[in-house]
């Protein structure tokens, strides 16, 4: 399973990554993950540092799960990496690298990013009953 949407700013590809760490971060900013994504959504002065925020927050969470669980893969060639580390983007870089005319492409992968992080995945077997006696037979 992918754990993390890529989002490119400034000509670098960076990891987003809707983990616990991050649900918490947004929930307690915003009371809860639906009240987040409806804030973000907009195009009002608000809801665009609503949207910031959650980006920094969610780049922030990307970099450090690439840095802990993929660090021996190999990276992009534009990834943000400095002493083979990914390193995040900051909110004041953030609202100097992206337009107006980005928002919603970014509200987009936001809303992918928390999809993923909150889709369930699993895993079924076939179980035969009384395979020992079968077995047995």
């Amino acid at each position: 399973m992918d754990r993390c949407v890529m989002i490119q700013i400034a000509g670098k590809e960076y990891p987003m990554s809707f983990s616990l760490a991050a649900a918490k971060k947004i929930t307690g900013r915003f009371g809860s993950i639906k009240d987040a994504k409806k804030k973000a959504a907009g195009d009002s002065e608000k809801n665009i540092e609503d949207l910031i925020q959650i980006l920094e927050v969610l780049i922030s969470q990307g970099c450090a799960y690439k840095n802990y669980f993929e660090k021996d893969l190999p990276k992009p060639e534009n990834a943000p990496i400095q002493d083979g580390k990914w390193v995040p983007i900051s909110k004041e870089e953030i609202e100097i690298a992206i337009n107006v005319s980005d928002i919603k492409e970014i509200g987009e992968k936001i809303e992918k990013c928390m999809g993923t992080g909150t889709k369930k995945e699993i895993e079924t077997r076939s179980i035969v009953k009384n395979a020992k006696a079968a077995q047995e037979k």
